[in-house]
């Protein structure tokens, strides 16, 4: 990586990856596998899951007008916050407003200080009430770029879902 590259956030991009989820339902251990695709412009996010064969099992959208969640076999369901409509509807939480930002390898919406590895190796970050680590780092062909986030772990105790452990892997990236 060259020494001058700086972190740049995108406003718009698309990225895909899988997401496990371990949260607790009932008090018996629960787990959830499945992969993703975040698209993200400035007036939208749009989450779609699929299974691990390619169903679509929920799709996710936030705009200003707040969240609108689509499960195959239910009734569209909308609320004012993201956050909130995913735990209430799945059963875990999945902190879609942070993840506007972290995913890009920043800690807040200022994008003031990006997270690199040198700056988050072996580090738990303690935002929105979850405990964020970058755990693993990709290299960009570009030079020019910086390392980007491959791999992030989240940890959040909830009184709903038990202690809920995210493990986001990043597969590709599209900035747009």
């Amino acid at each position: 990586m060259s020494t001058t590259a700086s972190r740049i956030y995108h406003p718009q991009i698309k990225i895909t990856g899988r997401l496990s989820v371990q949260y607790q339902h009932n008090n018996q251990p629960q787990a959830v596998h499945v992969n993703f695709t975040w698209t993200q412009t400035p007036e939208q996010i749009v989450v779609t899951l699929n299974s691990p064969t390619g169903q679509t099992l929920a799709v996710l959208l936030v705009n200003a007008q707040g969240a609108r969640l689509q499960r195959a076999g239910y009734p569209t369901q909308f609320a004012d916050d993201a956050n909130q409509l995913l735990l209430h509807m799945l059963g875990w939480p999945l902190p879609v407003n942070g993840l506007r930002d972290w995913l890009q390898g920043f800690l807040d919406s200022a994008h003031a200080i990006p997270i690199t590895p040198a700056n988050s190796e072996d580090t738990f970050f303690l935002v929105d009430d979850w405990n964020l680590r970058y755990a693993a780092w990709e290299k960009v062909s570009d030079q020019t770029q910086p390392e980007r986030p491959k791999r992030l772990d989240l940890t959040r105790q909830t009184e709903q879902a038990g202690l809920v452990n995210l493990r986001i892997v990043i597969d590709s990236w599209d900035a747009q």
